[in-house]
């Protein structure tokens, strides 16, 4: 029974993440050859489940690929706009009138992902302040939320400074 709960546990995580990330988690997952792994799956199915797969793939519309699709052969760098650097950094932010503490999860100069049990809705305006390793003052940066989940929150900051911009960029290529 306590393999089901786990099972279960773990479908209700990856079904909570934003499609990107689960993106990438099947590339870490099952490593670059994405293609393969999937083919497998398909020949391991009944001829029903593959008969079925197929009349489900034929009803989908038929679409253009966005410009900007997400690339399962490429990169983790090429699966998002800015490189992220995964970090635990204090952060301090206020959402309309209430003041809060976390912890920034992951940086890039676009945005950070803030650790959080609250969800707020997409595209709440926020305020938030930290500081990076090795940088005495704080930085305050506004944005907007981009994402909420149950483990927190992804903000895309407003236009910032190139000044700004490049001492984020020089921090997220640092080889700690």
């Amino acid at each position: 029974m306590a393999n089901f709960s786990t099972t279960a546990q773990l479908f209700q995580l990856v079904s909570d993440m934003a499609r990107d990330q689960q993106l990438l988690l099947l590339k870490q997952l099952i490593g670059d050859d994405v293609g393969k792994h999937i083919y497998k799956l398909i020949l391991d199915m009944t001829e029903e489940q593959q008969i079925a797969l197929s009349e489900q793939l034929e009803q989908m519309p038929k679409t253009d690929l966005p410009e900007n699709m997400v690339n399962l052969e490429g990169t983790e760098s090429s699966m998002r706009e800015d490189l992220r650097k995964p970090c635990l950094i204090g952060t301090n932010f206020r959402i309309q009138d209430r003041r809060f503490k976390s912890y920034i999860l992951d940086v890039s100069v676009g945005g950070v992902f803030i650790e959080a049990k609250e969800q707020f809705p997409k595209g709440t305006d926020i305020l938030l302040k930290f500081s990076i390793p090795n940088r005495s003052q704080p930085f305050t940066f506004g944005g907007k939320i981009a994402r909420s989940g149950p483990r927190g929150f992804g903000v895309k900051f407003d236009p910032i400074t190139a000044q700004k911009g490049e001492i984020l960029r020089s921090f997220i290529e640092q080889n700690d």
